[in-house]
């Protein structure tokens, strides 16, 4: 299910019609206008959890927010102006969902505080809170946060690694924190592939895989985690890996100790072969940044290449017989500012 609810003083803020090849079966909320911190509240608390959240009363307050998942995983897009988040006794209930809630700081920062203890979060770090236990979070100016619900069930024996954490900021500038920050912002700007049950499984394992990898020092392709099938762990790995231009069937056999045919083998129940899919995902992502107004300065070829294509010669006759548009049509459409409150 993908929703948006928009607000802002002083302009319209559309819904945005989900970007996937079929419709989501979903049920589209209307566009709202957030100029009061309750209503922010109550978008927010309906995304993962009851909350709690206020905003100065000296300034105007305006918000954003957009959400897509499943039962299970569920993950969101926030901007808005000043506010404080707070999960406490008052709104805690032993029938909340028992996850994990992780946040990347797109823009702005934020002040995180659990267990009588406080950190300060920057723009681009990223964020781990227990929501079993209450925390604080502060975010002082205009920010743009990714969240994501991990349900602790799917985390296995490697919870602790991230209760361990928890309330205290990940730096992301290097390494498998940077991937890791790389997949969950993906995430925020594709948020209608999480009306898949299957996507959103498998970005939530991607992700779930790269955190437990940077915080536990494991490889991520020796991360297992519960009740996941080899071919869930495949699609884990090459979405956690999806801008690498060696990423290949071969590639991927070989990090998961099986030959090409039986990579080949397991996607033959799938309506495309490990190829294709792969392709798709990353055409998906190229259809998008070339549509984000923001990101106008960059050519095609570059925009194909940051998500792994290499031979762009032929990108304008992938993207027809893929989603039936061309490069032109794409960088013709129009959207919203994502930084426009």
């Amino acid at each position: 299910m993908k929703r948006e609810q928009t607000a802002g003083a002083g302009g319209d803020m559309n819904s945005r019609q989900a970007d996937g090849g079929q419709p989501s079966q979903s049920i589209e909320q209307p566009s709202s206008r957030m100029t009061r911190s309750e209503e922010l509240q109550e978008a927010a608390s309906g995304l993962l959890l009851p909350l709690r959240v206020t905003a100065p009363h000296t300034r105007p307050f305006r918000a954003r927010v957009e959400s897509a998942g499943d039962g299970l995983v569920r993950a969101g897009l926030i901007q808005a102006t000043s506010h404080t988040v707070r999960r406490g006794p008052r709104v805690m209930s032993s029938t909340d969902p028992d996850l994990f809630k992780v946040t990347l700081h797109r823009h702005g920062s934020a002040l995180a505080g659990q267990d009588g203890r406080q950190h300060r979060v920057a723009t681009g770090e990223m964020l781990v809170l227990d929501t079993s236990r209450a925390y604080e979070l502060i975010l002082p100016d205009q920010c743009e946060v990714v969240v994501l619900g991990l349900p602790r069930g799917l985390l296995g024996p490697h919870a602790q690694a991230l209760t361990r954490r928890s309330g205290t900021s990940i730096p992301t500038g290097t390494g498998v924190r940077a991937l890791c920050a790389a997949v969950l912002s993906d995430a925020g700007d594709h948020l209608d592939a999480l009306t898949s049950p299957r996507t959103a499984r498998s970005m939530s394992d991607a992700l779930t895989g790269l955190l437990i990898s940077s915080l536990a020092d494991i490889p991520t392709e020796r991360v297992e985690l519960p009740g996941l099938s080899l071919l869930e762990r495949i699609m884990q790995y090459a979405l956690a890996n999806i801008r690498d231009p060696e990423l290949t069937g071969a590639a991927v056999a070989r990090a998961h100790h099986i030959s090409l045919r039986r990579l080949q083998h397991l996607f033959q129940g799938e309506e495309r072969t490990f190829r294709a899919w792969l392709l798709h995902e990353r055409l998906r992502r190229i259809r998008h940044d070339l549509s984000d107004p923001g990101l106008r300065s960059l050519s095609a070829s570059a925009i194909a290449e940051s998500w792994g294509i290499q031979d762009t010669a032929h990108l304008a006759r992938r993207l027809r017989r893929e989603f039936g548009c061309t490069v032109t049509d794409l960088r013709q459409t129009t959207g919203n500012d994502s930084n426009n409150l």
